[in-house]
């Protein structure tokens, strides 16, 4: 495999709080743990008590990952942009944090370091940094990627195959007439329930996707997606499946998964709609 092939592959950015502090404060203890343990870098010269001196590093750590983490999402909300988030942005994230962790290091031994006699350049805590960081989130990176691919792709397969048989036993049904109204009150769209495909959300408006004479067409109407969601709660089979999409589980044709999320396939539509971590997949049948 090419390695901009490999950069450009889907990888899941950690969004759950709970899963936030669990990485930062596992990083901050990893750092501790090693510093303490194996004590490279002439930690062994340290006069003084080497566990609080090395503890420091460790809350730098913890402290800088839950900032990103938390802070730069909201800060730059194009570029953790989650449904678009890849290995190669994930990189540059590692390099952000590996180079804030290394100048808080630097200041942290310049200004309070614990007996330390040594006081070293900004560019050797970097390579400090690096050399103890990296490499092992790299590492990480590759094997997350690999085993949630397969992972996501096997239930992809265990749900297509539960998809296919519900087709194969249900009666074709036209279902009833559905009537979406605008926010202005003066639009109405009407469309079969059958025909319906999704909806996708576009800011103020929302796009419409549905079958007619054999192709898929699109109506932009001027309606939030939590507008429509109302409208369309007596119909079971059109379900809210991500913040930006609702479908029609019925136009389902398969189900397809990679590292970051699972996405939604409809027969003669080159687009897909990726669905919510947090959605139950079973809802899809």
């Amino acid at each position: 495999m090419k390695l901009v092939d490999w950069l450009n592959k889907p990888y899941p950015f950690v969004a759950e709080i709970k899963n936030k502090f669990l990485i930062s404060f596992s990083f901050g203890l990893f750092i501790y743990l090693f510093l303490l343990i194996f004590q490279p870098f002439d930690i062994d010269e340290i006069i003084g008590s080497k566990s609080i001196y090395l503890l420091g590093f460790g809350i730098i750590t913890i402290l800088v990952l839950l900032f990103n983490y938390s802070a730069l999402p909201a800060i730059f909300p194009k570029f953790f942009d989650l449904d678009k988030w890849k290995i190669k942005n994930q990189i540059v994230f590692i390099l952000v944090v590996i180079a804030e962790i290394a100048l808080l290091n630097f200041l942290y031994n310049s200004y309070v370091g614990y007996g330390n006699p040594q006081q070293h350049s900004l560019i050797y805590f970097v390579l400090i940094t690096v050399s103890v960081g990296f490499i092992p989130v790299i590492m990480l990176v590759f094997i997350t990627e690999l085993f949630l691919s397969k992972k996501h792709q096997k239930t992809a397969l265990e749900i297509n195959s539960k998809i296919q048989f519900e087709k194969a036993s249900n009666k074709i049904d036209n279902g009833s007439a559905i009537e979406i109204i605008s926010e202005s009150k003066s639009e109405h769209f009407t469309i079969s329930e059958s025909d319906l495909v999704f909806i996708k959300s576009e800011d103020n408006y929302c796009k419409v996707y549905f079958r007619t004479k054999g192709e898929i067409k699109n109506q932009l109407l001027r309606i939030t997606l939590k507008n429509i969601e109302a409208q369309l709660k007596p119909f079971q089979d059109i379900i809210r499946n991500h913040r930006s999409y609702i479908v029609n589980k019925k136009q389902i044709l398969k189900i397809s998964g990679n590292a970051r999320a699972y996405y939604l396939h409809f027969d003669g539509c080159e687009e897909t709609v990726p669905i919510s971590r947090s959605f139950p997949k079973e809802q899809l049948l």
